[in-house]
């Protein structure tokens, strides 16, 4: 799976939220994750939950050229963090934080 992202936006967004898109990648592996569109026009965009050493990430991405275009990246939301613990603790593990 081949990534790429804008390096300015990178930049900003470990500044902003502490999570660096060269670690968000990593959710892609092929761990459990969470898919959902994202509301944005013009351009089909991606929200994807999953557990980043312990801590929860919310990755906007979209798809170009055959590539996962990372568009930011963050600690997940509440809302997010229930519907994945929902998806995946299958009530036994504790939620993730």
């Amino acid at each position: 799976m081949q990534f790429e992202w804008d390096e300015a936006k990178r930049i900003s967004t470990i500044a902003k939220h502490g999570v660096d898109f060269e670690d968000a990648k990593l959710i892609f592996d092929g761990r459990p994750v969470l898919h959902a569109p994202s509301d944005h026009e013009g351009e089909d965009r991606w929200i994807a939950v999953g557990d980043l050493n312990g801590l929860l990430v919310s990755v906007v991405f979209t798809h170009r050229s055959g590539r996962i275009r990372n568009i930011t990246a963050r600690r997940a939301r509440k809302d997010e963090k229930r519907r994945y613990n929902d998806a995946f603790s299958g009530g036994n593990d504790p939620p993730q934080e």
